[in-house]
């Protein structure tokens, strides 16, 4: 049997002081553990990976938004095709829903609420982003929604070494945001059996994660017809600030290793409406 210390140096271990990392396998993922075991076979760490199964983050990270290149599971010549910042907006809608179970209900309507909620951001604040710019200006203050923080449907955790399993144990939260620095996880009233052993997960979790915060939404809030942002930092619906271009969701195997600086505005790849 493996220990706990040979563990420690095969997995990421958010705890760690050296590289400490934090694996969050999100979707319809039956079995986390196999992804993590993947880690075990890879030398060297790498401080930030983003796929359509999992993240990889670090306290130094980019957070995670529509914009980050990875988790769309699109390819170049698809987005070509897409002509309108709208239609490309409605497709990651409908790839973040289809990464949710069809029996987690309350999961995506928390989607549906959030989706809908940063829409409502950019109109409510179209002026400061750039509504009254000339109409030849590459892009439109609407590429601004791919600026949005990725929601994580259905994230799991992987937990350290300390927790005290000898095998990859993971936290399940409904769902998870990667923000600069900080981790948001999202419990729903109600989305979950409530199990024991899943509770102290999230407990440990919540009490040793030295970035994470927990929100916790009652189901009632998201029945509500609007999306409970009273629950969230400003900085979180602000999610344009400290930009200075938005930017178009971009396939992994042309801009993944790109500097920042280096994506294209969203109107390289949406037309005028």
């Amino acid at each position: 049997m493996k220990s706990s210390a040979g563990m420690a140096q095969d997995y990421p271990d958010f705890l760690s002081k050296d590289y400490p990392q934090t694996l969050i396998v999100y979707g319809i993922v039956t079995n986390p553990q196999t992804i993590a075991k993947g880690f075990e076979r890879r030398k060297g760490h790498r401080p930030f990976a983003l796929t359509n199964r999992y993240a990889l983050v670090s306290p130094v990270s980019p957070g995670l938004r529509l914009s980050s290149p990875g988790w769309i599971d699109i390819s170049f010549q698809q987005m070509s095709q897409v002509s309108a910042t709208g239609d490309l907006f409605d497709l990651c809608r409908e790839r973040l829903i289809n990464r949710s179970s069809p029996f987690s209900k309350l999961i995506r309507l928390f989607l549906e609420r959030y989706l809908e909620f940063v829409g409502a951001q950019l109109e409510a604040h179209k002026s400061e982003l750039g509504a009254d710019m000339a109409d030849d200006e590459i892009f439109d203050y609407r590429d601004w929604i791919f600026s949005a923080w990725l929601p994580l449907p259905q994230a799991q955790i992987l937990l350290p070494p300390a927790f005290g399993s000898y095998r990859p144990s993971f936290a399940e939260l409904d769902i998870a945001f990667s923000l600069p620095g900080q981790l948001i996880g999202v419990t729903i009233d109600g989305a979950s059996t409530p199990i024991k052993s899943r509770q102290r997960k999230i407990d440990y979790l919540v009490e040793n994660h030295p970035q994470l915060s927990l929100v916790q939404v009652p189901k009632t809030r998201l029945q509500d017809e609007a999306f409970p942002k009273d629950l969230f930092a400003e900085s979180f619906a602000r999610f344009w600030q400290g930009l200075s271009l938005p930017h178009g969701p971009c396939p992994p195997e042309v801009l993944l290793d790109r500097p920042a600086g280096d994506f294209p505005p969203a109107g390289t790849h949406t037309g005028r409406r």
